[in-house]
């Protein structure tokens, strides 16, 4: 969408925005040694000097730049982090549910799955009889793991099972399974296994999500369905360590808010499931750009009016929001009822005849 800057508007603002300078961080974290620390991906600044719009404009907000460190994760606490199993040995009637919890960190195919293996639970009580060897490999032509589970020693003729329990497992919300190739799902017992889907060791975040109170209605968040504050969307283009850059021939989107006054910002990232993006410990910086355009305030019709308008009468498809079509529909009917008062007070051409008048002539001819 594009719109029309006019020289008696007020002049543009750009507002660039260091998180290390915030006025107050709005989350923490809990560290490994039980203390606290201020996550800086979520922050508020307040302005000195409020920027004040006047009645007649609005304010149109865009992403101008940003430069973000990626430093955080594609493993994360409470996030991804937790792959939830079974063992069972029906010969003892020994059932074990373990859990395994992967720490945070960014890992590849090969590092993520050999952490797996060298973790996952190894039972030292030989009365339990839960002995097997696992093994999780990689295959770099399909792009899937392949899995063995091979019950060993004394397990080894127990019928021995492994269940993955992605689906219904005590710690579902964390699960893994899309780094390790699953859907949604139980993966029931096995010997050999291959994963159902590509492996995706980045599934948690495929792009990083500027959010601010600046916007409140501008993009739609399908995870909900609404309309949300997202400013903006990054790629990112990056390996690990590296920076994220947006410059400003890549802000396309403004977003048109109604609003007389601007004296606080805050600034959100987010992955695609609006979870909070921990930089540990690395700052970012961001500009906003603020156009000013003339605008009337938008006309809403009350409910009853809109129901009375029969949406079907548009036959052609066009790019008008439903709300537009009832504002054009409106209009087409008073235009027409306008149209009619005047074609019924219009004057119509020649001499009226009076009342009382007779009919025929009144000439008196006389007699001579």
């Amino acid at each position: 969408m594009s719109y029309s800057l006019h020289s008696g508007a007020k002049p543009s603002k750009i507002l660039y925005l260091n998180s290390e300078d915030a006025t107050q961080y709005l989350a923490t974290k809990i560290n490994d040694d039980g203390t606290t620390s201020p996550l800086n991906c979520y922050y508020q600044y307040l302005l000195k000097e409020p920027l004040e719009i006047p009645a007649n404009q609005r304010a149109l907000i865009s992403l101008s730049s940003a430069t973000i460190p990626y430093s955080f994760y594609n493993i994360r606490e409470n996030v991804n982090d937790i792959l939830d199993y079974k063992l069972t040995n029906p010969t003892t009637s020994t059932i074990y549910n373990g859990e395994l919890i992967i720490p945070d960190g960014n890992y590849d195919v090969y590092s993520f799955a050999q952490y797996v293996v060298d973790n996952l639970h190894q039972d030292t009580n030989p009365s339990n009889r839960l002995v097997y060897t696992f093994t999780m490999e990689y295959d770099l032509d399909n792009h899937k793991y392949n899995y063995t589970f091979t019950p060993t020693g004394i397990s080894a003729t127990d019928g021995l099972t492994l269940e993955f329990l992605f689906d219904d497992g005590p710690n579902n919300i964390r699960k893994c399974n899309i780094e390790m190739g699953f859907r949604k799902r139980n993966v029931g017992a096995f010997t050999t296994l291959s994963s159902d889907n590509v492996v995706d060791i980045n599934g948690s975040v495929h792009g990083v999500y500027v959010r601010s109170n600046l916007v409140s209605d501008g993009t739609l968040d399908t995870q909900n369905g609404t309309f949300s504050n997202i400013m903006a969307r990054l790629p990112i283009n990056v390996n690990p360590g590296g920076i994220i850059f947006t410059t400003p021939n890549e802000a396309t989107f403004k977003s048109i808010v109604d609003m007389r006054s601007l004296s606080s910002v805050t600034i959100r990232l987010t992955d695609d499931r609006n979870r909070l993006l921990d930089l540990n410990g690395l700052h970012f910086q961001i500009a906003i750009q603020i156009d000013f355009i003339y605008a009337q305030r938008p006309h809403v019709l009350p409910d009853a009016q809109k129901r009375n308008i029969d949406d079907s009468f548009y036959s052609v498809k066009n790019d008008a929001t439903p709300q537009q079509r009832i504002i054009n529909a409106q209009r087409n009917n008073e235009l027409t009822e306008e149209i009619q008062r005047l074609e019924r007070n219009k004057r119509k051409v020649g001499r009226p005849r009076k009342v009382g008048r007779p009919k025929g002539t009144t000439k008196i001819n006389n007699v001579s």
